[in-house]
């Protein structure tokens, strides 16, 4: 029996080769270029660490319902979220995360509306509903898990990701606003307001511990850069007065000093980012 050997021709293979070169650059023209991809994930970042203001924001509006500061900062933050998300579509508009991303926005807007119905329902009643209050938190949460999402989808590519300080800088700064959320929720309600679900599950201290660890090692990181190193150890200054109340946060409620002292070492954080 005669076996009839297949010889692509000449012309074929050049015609397979052309078609996938022009799927290559087609990927790689919708592919996020350096640029891009480090402000996207910054936006990330930042409508992450605001999301946790916007919910704490309303922990401690729902406390003190006179207290228009607070009001203040849950609009601030929500304004700020919208030009990161908006940021966010445009640049993502033509890129292999698109998909991703709109799941990002849908979420996004989920979360605004039930944050909106808590805080009609605060002005019209004085008080908080625990139901409202725990769909705004599990909304939240699911805004916050999407948008991690979002980061991990850019940074599958390895010329994406940041730099080993600027992960460590971002871990710990929303790890300190999403403790200072939990921190926020218990000591702000007479009841059992919790915020929780997902990876919010892990306790205030287990929080604590994981943020002394990360600041730990982003002082070694700068050992060589004085400027950096300045803003991380103010940082640790103020970590170490308000970190008893997080070790023990069923025994201390100190929630204003928390809360001003977590936003203010997110700051420093932040800063020594910028200097290093």
């Amino acid at each position: 029996m005669a076996f009839i050997t297949y010889r692509p021709s000449h012309a074929y293979l050049t015609t397979i080769t052309i078609a996938f070169l022009l799927s290559v650059a087609a990927f790689s023209a919708n592919a996020l270029d350096k640029n891009q991809a480090y402000s996207a994930l910054g936006n990330i970042y930042q409508a992450q660490i605001h999301s946790y203001y916007s919910v704490n924001g309303f922990y401690n509006f729902s406390a003190n319902l006179g207290d228009q500061q607070q009001l203040a900062t849950i609009n601030e933050s929500v304004t700020k979220i919208d030009e990161l998300m908006a940021s966010l579509e445009g640049e993502l508009s033509e890129a292999p995360t698109t998909e991703t991303a709109k799941l990002a926005i849908s979420a996004w807007k989920k979360y605004l509306n039930v944050l909106n119905q808590n805080i009609n329902e605060v002005k019209k009643t004085g008080y908080p509903d625990l139901r409202l209050a725990g769909d705004m938190a599990t909304t939240n949460i699911s805004f916050n898990e999407a948008l991690k999402e979002l980061y991990s989808v850019i940074t599958r590519d390895e010329t994406n990701k940041p730099d080993e300080f600027t992960t460590a800088s971002r871990r710990s700064a929303i790890t300190m606003a999403l403790m200072m959320t939990k921190y926020s929720a218990r000591s702000t309600s007479t009841v059992s307001q919790v915020y929780t679900g997902g990876d919010s599950e892990i306790t205030i201290d287990s929080l604590a511990k994981e943020f002394n660890e990360t600041l730990a090692k982003l002082l070694e990181l700068t050992k060589d850069n004085e400027s950096a190193q300045d803003w991380l150890n103010s940082a640790d200054t103020k970590w170490n007065f308000i970190k008893p109340s997080y070790l023990n946060y069923n025994e201390n409620r100190v929630n204003f000093i928390v809360n001003l002292y977590s936003k203010k070492i997110i700051s420093d954080v932040e800063s020594a980012s910028a200097a290093f």
